[in-house]
């Protein structure tokens, strides 16, 4: 099995539902894709953040003279059915078919020509990119994807080069990884970023509160709500 892994990265302005996550950084959406034929691909997309967030992303998701899936400069017409399978405070799961495809390209549809039928397309959004993991039999085709992706996108979206190699770190399921709250999820995120899980560690507790300008208590409690709600995903538990 070989991995190909890759960045879209998007200006603001360039894609309504890409300006939601610039907007709202917590905001993180992982998501499982399929190409059933060329011009025929679902979607199964977690997303975790901000009610504000949330909503926003869903009402895109559902209006049907918002085109997003094309990264071309010619907008996609196809036929599309989402339905929203979770929905909470901090976490919505959308489930989108969309076949029929005409005119503009997007990841799934320029895979779908080039790579192996079966491919399984992995990706996840936040801030401004879109990063993408795609597993296949074969990268015979690869590089005809490669050039289709850097040559054609539209204004506003770059293409930046991950790995192609044999595929690997494949021990999760991204659809089962364990909702954290907002705030939760800000404080952990802020922890890895500054060091505070490195060995040594890099921060002190106190000096994150500080540059989340929050109270050491309230951090210290966020951390570890977070941490017992990953270890009891993790092993399997639901209390």
């Amino acid at each position: 099995m070989r991995e190909f892994a890759f960045d879209i990265v998007y200006e603001t302005g360039a894609d309504p539902v890409m300006d939601v996550f610039i907007e709202h950084p917590t905001l993180v959406a992982e998501a499982l894709h399929g190409c059933v034929t060329e011009d025929r691909f679902w979607r199964i997309e977690r997303l975790i953040g901000p009610t504000a967030a949330l909503d926003a992303v869903e009402r895109l998701r559902l209006d049907e003279t918002v085109r997003t899936a094309s990264v071309t400069e010619t907008d996609c017409s196809a036929t599309r059915y989402h339905d929203v399978l979770e929905r909470s405070d901090d976490e919505r799961v959308i489930y989108s078919h969309v076949e029929n495809v005409e005119d503009g390209e997007s990841v799934q549809t320029l895979a779908g020509r080039y790579l192996p039928h079966g491919s399984l397309y992995c990706s996840t959004r936040r801030e401004n990119r879109h990063c993408w993991r795609i597993f296949m039999k074969s990268d015979e085709k690869v590089g005809l994807l490669y050039d289709a992706l850097g040559a054609n996108l539209r204004e506003g979206l770059s293409f930046h080069m991950g790995h192609l190699c044999d595929a690997e770190r494949w021990g999760h399921d991204s659809l089962g990884s364990i909702a954290l709250p907002p705030d939760q999820r800000t404080a952990m995120r802020a922890a890895l970023d500054h060091g505070y899980y490195r060995t040594p560690r890099e921060i002190t507790l106190d000096e994150l509160a500080t540059k989340l300008d929050v109270p050491r208590s309230t951090l210290s409690y966020r951390l570890r709500r977070a941490e017992e709600r990953l270890v009891s995903g993790y092993l399997g538990e639901t209390g």
